[in-house]
């Protein structure tokens, strides 16, 4: 089995989290702790690349559930971006993808995260500062 490791690039409006290597029981724990410290607030939108990433089990889709279902709660997004096939047709095989928001390219997943509604917590009026 191949080590999992992690990426994170700040972009304005969105954080992308890339994913490398195998997601299963015994290393979805670290996908989890990873995504959680990479939060910069919990409303905030995060894109994960799953380029990278050759194998995803059941753990792994119950962190990015999860992980959706925390950013949903805070006003936040979660997109995941151009997972291989065989990641893709076990999210379909686990109806996974009619809750997750999937996306072909990083590129695209990242413009729809920008194109959601900016969490108030994230707006220069959440923050008490004037918006402009």
């Amino acid at each position: 089995m191949r080590d999992l490791s992690f990426v994170t690039q700040r972009l304005p409006g969105v954080s992308v989290i890339s994913v490398a290597g195998e997601v299963d029981a015994t290393t979805a724990g670290q996908l989890d702790r990873y995504i959680r410290r990479s939060r910069r607030l919990p409303g905030e939108h995060v894109v994960i690349d799953l380029s990278e990433a050759q194998f995803m089990g059941s753990a792994g889709l119950r962190v990015l559930l999860n992980t959706h279902a925390f950013a949903r709660q805070h006003s936040g997004s979660l997109r995941l971006a151009a997972p291989h096939p065989k990641l893709a047709r076990i999210m379909e095989i686990a109806q996974a993808h009619t809750v997750l928001h999937v996306h072909a390219t990083v590129e695209q997943a990242v413009l729809a995260a920008l194109s959601s509604p900016v969490p108030e917590s994230l707006s220069p009026a959440g923050r008490g500062e004037d918006a402009v």
